[in-house]
């Protein structure tokens, strides 16, 4: 069993509703189910949710969540382009005095947060960065690496980048993709969410969930919403999450193309609810667009959902995805093309493989669960 103290470190609204929040929360009970004392430490923003991480994502209480005190001003539209930085600065210096004050050197520091890290390593040798988006080529990003004790990389382009962009020597990262609740989503059950929702017996229902932008770039929805155009009426369109002008954006385009009363659009939900949710579709699509972020950068944490869940997947042809899924246990479609999609889909429905590859990306991620991707992590942090 691991021992030691690890302290998590994200700037986001904790609990929030984007994926980066259910990552952290994730990550911060499996390390803790291995054995160490887990705190997170995030800014205490205006926005995040009132109720305690277990209550938002259905974990276990069995970290600890530290709140910094920063600068909110996210909320007042006259600072929108300070408001980040502003928060990112003081959040900084707020985790380097806590870290000063209240670790041990000996305790592992872990984030994909840049400038806290950093501060952080000057006084810590057992700092760890996991690399979300790519660094810069920036003298803070250089620094970071080359003080570091390891790297995680999420993928493997990532990796291979760090070492051919920054010269890190390969045996300090660690290759380690995204993670799933594989029981939690292999077991869950949809037909309650079928009689609830407008999905009547007999339609095709195509799944999609997840925010519906991010950081302001499109995620494909609009792609989706042109297949299902093209589409037979009995296909159906269920859509889960998204903030709520992106949902009320792509409402009046399902307005325009003619498939308002075929796309559900279920709103944010718990993340514990989002299981059942997938389970009630017959397909599950990742239309991912084709720009550098989601064809280099991204390890969708969607993706290893969907093969757990078990239905066939349909998704875009990127370098990111093909590391996790081929044409052996998912429906691989050209990016940004609606056409290519709707065949996919239809392929997903009518091909007599379809649910073979469901069952392989089912067996392909049991590997790839929150436990063991901690394990993973942790044998590479040298706590064991």
């Amino acid at each position: 069993m691991a021992k030691g103290r690890i302290f998590l470190i994200f700037h986001g609204r904790f609990p929030g509703e984007k994926a980066a929040s259910v990552f952290t929360a994730k990550s911060a009970e499996a390390f803790a189910d291995a054995g160490l004392e887990v705190t997170v430490l995030a800014p205490r923003r205006i926005g995040r949710a009132k109720e305690t991480p277990e209550e938002y994502f259905g974990v276990k209480g069995t970290f600890r969540v530290v709140y910094i005190s920063v600068l909110d001003l996210f909320p007042i539209r006259f600072f929108k382009n300070i408001a980040f930085t502003v928060s990112y600065l003081l959040f900084s210096a707020g985790v380097w005095v806590y870290l000063i004050s209240r670790a041990s050197r000996d305790a592992n520091i872990y984030s994909n947060e840049a400038l806290p890290l950093l501060f952080a390593s000057l006084f810590f040798k057992q700092t760890f960065y996991e690399v979300h988006d790519f660094p810069r080529s920036s003298v803070m990003h250089r620094m970071l690496v080359s003080r570091v004790r390891g790297i995680i990389a999420t993928n493997r382009w990532k990796r291979d980048e760090l070492v051919r962009r920054f010269r890190v020597a390969r045996e300090k990262i660690l290759y380690e993709p995204n993670a799933v609740d594989a029981f939690r989503f292999g077991s869950a059950v949809g037909n309650a969410v079928r009689q609830k929702l407008p999905l009547p017996t007999g339609t095709v229902v195509v799944g999609y969930a997840g925010t519906l932008k991010t950081m302001d770039m499109e995620k494909g929805i609009q792609t989706l919403l042109e297949a299902m155009a093209a589409l037979p009426p009995r296909f159906r369109c269920l859509i889960i999450g998204g903030l709520r002008q992106d949902i009320e954006s792509y409402r009046e385009e399902s307005k325009k193309l003619g498939i308002s009363d075929r796309v559900v659009f279920a709103g944010w939900m718990h993340y514990d609810s989002v299981p059942e949710h997938l389970a009630a579709c017959d397909v599950l699509v990742a239309p991912f667009p084709k720009t550098p972020h989601y064809d280099l950068y991204m390890s969708p944490m969607k993706l290893f959902e969907y093969m757990a869940v078990g239905k066939p997947i349909v998704a875009s042809r990127l370098k990111s995805i093909e590391e996790i899924l081929d044409d052996s246990n998912a429906f691989l479609v050209s990016p940004d093309d609606s056409k290519a999609l709707a065949e996919g889909i239809m392929a997903a429905v009518s091909d007599s493989s379809a649910q073979a590859r469901a069952q392989r990306a089912r067996e392909a991620v049991q590997s790839h669960s929150w436990h063991k991707r901690a394990e993973r992590i942790l044998g590479f942090l040298g706590t064991y």
